[in-house]
């Protein structure tokens, strides 16, 4: 049972980081192949926030590991950690939402109106699509596949994608610092999305490190 759970994380940690190579193509692939701008890549940024919430939820609540108080039932404490989520990462996306719409407004203001190009045209909306395919076979493959909202924690799924969004709220910042220092060209925008990948394959590393570390400590005395 120990080796097979050890190969299951093993093939887990591999789709990790395919899945963040192939998420972070899109805004590579948009800004080389397609023109992107500072803003989009931005407001793309903030998309994938929300995506990652919605991705979040049914997690949260189908989770029915026990964490609360003999007495309480797993649903009913899986839908109050469920509204907990909602509101908390709900403030969260509109304030990161106001302030990334501020600055994509004020690179759109002061750019070349020849070179800035409409905000949501269909290539742009066609990479969301693909973003938000990606993260629905993620959660598939990741969370209903393999059952794991069997013995998965609600408060642990509510807070795993935070990683994931300190990522992008760096990313977020650093787009900014960008766009100011150097008004957003395209090879400033594009160490952007590579950086971005960077952090977010290097935090998959880690996560995939204390996955196994706890696989491989004793849970007591035999």
């Amino acid at each position: 049972m120990h080796e097979l759970t050890t190969r299951w994380i093993e093939r887990l940690r591999a789709f990790r980081f395919l899945f963040i190579v192939l998420a972070n193509l899109i805004p590579i692939g948009g800004v080389l192949l397609l023109g992107w701008n500072g803003a989009q890549i931005l407001i793309l940024y903030w998309l994938e926030n929300v995506i990652i919430g919605v991705m979040t939820l049914p997690r949260v609540l189908a989770a029915r590991g026990q964490f609360q108080q003999p007495g309480q039932t797993g649903p009913q404490s899986s839908l109050g950690v469920g509204c907990f989520f909602v509101v908390h990462y709900g403030i969260f996306c509109l304030g990161h939402g106001l302030f990334t719409f501020v600055i994509a407004m004020d690179f759109l203001r002061s750019s070349d109106p020849a070179l800035s190009g409409p905000l949501f045209d269909a290539p742009f909306l066609w990479g969301l699509l693909g973003l938000a395919g990606l993260n629905l076979i993620a959660l598939w493959r990741d969370w209903w596949r393999p059952r794991a909202w069997r013995t998965a924690n609600p408060v642990s799924e509510m807070f795993r994608p935070y990683g994931r969004i300190f990522v992008l709220h760096v990313a977020v910042l650093g787009g900014a610092w960008a766009m100011q220092k150097y008004h957003a060209p395209e090879g400033a925008i594009l160490i952007l999305c590579l950086g971005k990948a960077v952090l977010e394959l290097a935090t998959g590393w880690l996560t995939g490190l204390n996955s196994a570390a706890r696989l491989n400590t004793p849970s007591g005395p035999a």
